[in-house]
């Protein structure tokens, strides 16, 4: 599924215990479980939880940098590049939301445990 965030460039990144990356146009992406990062040739695996703040320098060096794609499959998985061709990649958690995206006026897509996507729609009542 396309998450639409094409074309939103990256403008801050939190790390604090979770993975906050604020994008134009008033979207999130929250990773709250580890993932990996394929950049310029090496791959890296980072868990917001237990690394140091230091381990992150690949997704801070991406602010600034265009998402080309964002999608998630039927298993649950999150996968963005960036115009620099990094790729993230989140697998799903089996205890816990592994990651959401969150959009202006209520849209939301949560990995909920296990991998099943809930989803939201712009405008939608709870």
């Amino acid at each position: 599924m396309d998450l639409g965030l094409n074309g939103k460039s990256l403008q801050s990144v939190l790390i604090e215990y979770t993975l906050r990356m604020q994008l134009s146009d008033v979207y999130f992406i929250v990773i709250e479980s580890p993932f990996n990062v394929d950049s310029h040739g090496e791959s890296v695996s980072l868990s917001p939880e237990e690394d140091a703040d230091e381990a992150f320098q690949p997704i801070r060096q991406l602010v600034g940098q265009t998402v080309e794609e964002a999608t998630a499959d039927e298993t649950g998985a999150l996968r963005v590049r960036f115009s620099d061709g990094t790729r993230l990649e989140v697998p799903p958690d089996e205890a816990y939301e592994a990651w959401s995206v969150s959009g202006p006026n209520g849209a939301l897509v949560v990995c909920t445990p296990g991998g099943k996507l809930a989803i939201w729609s712009a405008g939608s009542e709870s």
